[in-house]
């Protein structure tokens, strides 16, 4: 079973995705923090320490935007260290320590603010929410050779399960996350327990009674939390949809609900079919799997398409100017499918990855990354840009943890084989004492050259996917038998000695998308791609608005002159523009203005650079 290789087996990251780790590392980590203290969020963890009460504001789940900035800062320290992001981690540390209770609990809503209310309100207080993102917090500075939070997190654990577990109170938490921690838990220290208290959460989803309908009934703990309970509770009674509570997992055919809570909920649940070898488990996230990538995501690779709910409506719907595919979903669609190939290695969820990724979650973040989306409309009218921070602040610290952990994502290996998701530039060793450098022009240009150094003889297989937009793959190394196919993957089985270098070429063309007729919004549009990336037309003014432009596609579309901030080349097309007429608002048979222009576009992942525009990923054609 392939697994990440270790951050710390990692020399260098360069190329496009080093770009971002090292914006994140001099600017993007720094600002976040100061943004934490600013808003209070580190202060609750003192006021704890300092025996306060009453001193909590903001939303009730605001510590897990500090541990995800930890887990974050602990990955990017490892290959871009930054004296001010340590100083800062310092304190971080020295203050969840001081802040955690004796018996392990830590939330300091609850702590600060009302301590009769501990585990009172699961399906909204986000208790085991925020302690697993600290438990992941803890693993990664473990991985990093910082053991000083690795007691918190067994504590932590230990108080979960002073409660809950089998033969004991029936619970989890409303907003999943703990169950992939407990998973990382396990992985990280052998202890089986932990990975056995998540399948038992997993198992407890959905069954009746359910421990969230319970908590409504329940006047006092009901009013713990003022919310709306539009999102639960529906018709007079408890709507377990939104929190994929409605059945158990094994019964589910549909994905449903708030998207982030889905897909947390669903790689934990791929983790524990995998161990489990739990086949109606593993059937049954098959089959949510096929109904999300098939009726209910977004091009871009978003998902969730409203924000009532922030979640999933109904198969093809999927509107463009509303969309909303929020960063943290795409973030959680991307652990999502990772896990799947990590239980089954094959390259079907890695080219949803890969759409995720390169366009739908890095749409999320500025290229600085100081700026940021909660949503990602797949269309603008100049009403939304990327914010500097928000009041619930789940995005910004989510999308950092995963750029400073990106190798995670592109390159996995087990015993026998190396997998190359995407090129990712960089070099590492592997355990078997096999140097890989790779070289790579990816996403903006299809060549990379991968260079395997063998101080001794050393059999190994190297398993390259293909992308399912490449028409046109090229391998070629040297004194090596032509690759296998398996799986979607190019596999060379060789045996490796001195230096050795395969150059690896995608094809990369401009390829023209259609929608399924069932969506609407999409009906006479087409989306363009190149590679890996969806591109959008954009502009500043209503009157050069691509909204105004039809495609004409009796000509091919032509690589630009000019590349894209980002270095991606640009895209030209021939379009026909409707211009602006004088009259009145409504005019019978009125001639309309029309213009011929070349139309350029950009990658998705990059509008917005300039502030509010008009901007449109489904063209008319």
């Amino acid at each position: 079973m392939p697994s990440a290789i270790p951050l710390k087996q990692f020399d260098s990251v360069g190329g496009f995705w080093g770009a971002y780790q090292t914006e994140l590392a001099t600017k993007g980590l720094m600002h976040q923090w100061q943004q934490i203290v600013g808003t209070g969020r580190l202060q609750h963890f003192l006021d704890v320490i300092d025996g306060k009460s009453g001193t909590h504001t903001g939303y009730r789940f605001n510590d897990s935007d500090l541990y995800k900035w930890l887990e974050a800062a602990a990955y990017s320290q490892v290959l871009n260290p930054n004296p001010e992001v340590k100083a800062a981690m310092e304190l971080a540390i020295n203050a969840i320590i001081g802040a955690q209770a004796e018996d392990g609990y830590l939330f300091t809503l609850i702590q600060l603010n009302k301590p009769e209310w501990k585990w009172r309100n699961l399906v909204h207080m986000h208790e085991m929410y925020c302690l697993g993102h600290l438990i992941e917090a803890c693993i990664a500075l473990n991985q990093m050779g910082d053991s000083r939070l690795m007691p918190v997190a067994t504590k932590s654990v230990d108080c979960i399960t002073a409660t809950f577990g089998p033969g004991k109170r029936v619970g989890s938490c409303g907003h999943p996350e703990i169950e992939l921690a407990l998973y990382r838990l396990w992985q990280e220290t052998g202890q089986k327990r932990y990975a056995e208290l998540a399948d038992w959460m997993i198992d407890c989803r959905g069954q009746r009674p359910s421990p969230f309908e319970t908590e409504f009934e329940n006047p006092t703990d009901n009013c713990i939390v003022s919310l709306d309970r539009c999102c639960e509770w529906k018709d007079g009674k408890y709507y377990g949809e939104y929190l994929q509570d409605d059945k158990p997992i094994r019964d589910q055919d549909t994905i449903v609900g708030h998207s982030v809570r889905a897909a947390y909920l669903y790689a934990a649940a791929q983790l524990s079919a995998g161990r489990r070898k739990d086949k109606p488990l593993q059937d049954a996230l098959d089959r949510i799997w096929t109904n999300l990538t098939e009726a209910r995501m977004y091009v871009t690779g978003g998902i969730g398409s409203t924000g009532d709910g922030e979640g999933f409506t109904a198969d093809y719907d999927l509107p463009n100017l509303n969309a909303y595919a929020e960063t943290c979903a795409g973030i959680a669609l991307a652990m999502w499918a990772r896990r799947s190939f990590e239980v089954n290695p094959s390259t079907d969820p890695l080219d949803v990855l890969e759409r995720a990724l390169f366009n739908g979650i890095l749409s999320g973040v500025s290229r600085d990354t100081t700026r940021y989306f909660y949503d990602n409309p797949l269309e603008s009218r100049a009403n939304t840009e990327r914010q500097p921070w928000f009041g619930c602040a789940c995005c910004p610290p989510n999308i950092a943890r995963l750029l400073a952990s990106i190798t995670d994502y592109a390159v996995q290996a087990d015993d026998k084989t190396l997998y190359l998701a995407f090129p990712i530039e960089c070099s590492f060793t592997l355990t078997n004492g096999l140097k890989v450098k790779i070289k790579s022009q990816y996403p903006n240009r299809g060549k990379a050259e991968i260079t395997i150094t063998a101080k001794q003889p050393t059999r190994f297989r190297l398993a390259l996917r293909i992308p399912d937009w490449a028409e046109e793959v090229t391998t070629t190394l040297p004194g090596a038998q032509p690759a296998e196919y398996e799986e979607g993957f190019a596999v060379f089985d060789e045996v490796w000695e001195g230096d050795r270098t395969l150059t690896l070429e995608f094809e990369m063309e401009p390829r023209l998308i259609s929608a399924h007729p069932k969506v609407l919004d999409n009906l006479g549009r087409v989306a363009v791609q190149y590679g890996p990336t969806i591109y959008c037309a954009e502009s500043s003014s209503e009157a050069n608005a691509p909204q105004r432009a039809t495609l004409e596609l009796n000509e091919d579309i032509q690589l630009g002159a000019q590349k894209s901030p980002g270095g991606a080349p640009t895209l030209q097309v021939n379009a026909i523009r409707q211009n602006d007429a004088d009259g009145p608002l409504y005019e019978y048979e009125q001639e309309a203005n029309y213009s011929q222009e070349t139309l350029t576009l950009i990658p998705y992942r990059e509008w917005n650079a300039s502030g509010k525009s008009y901007m449109q990923v489904w063209l008319r054609a």
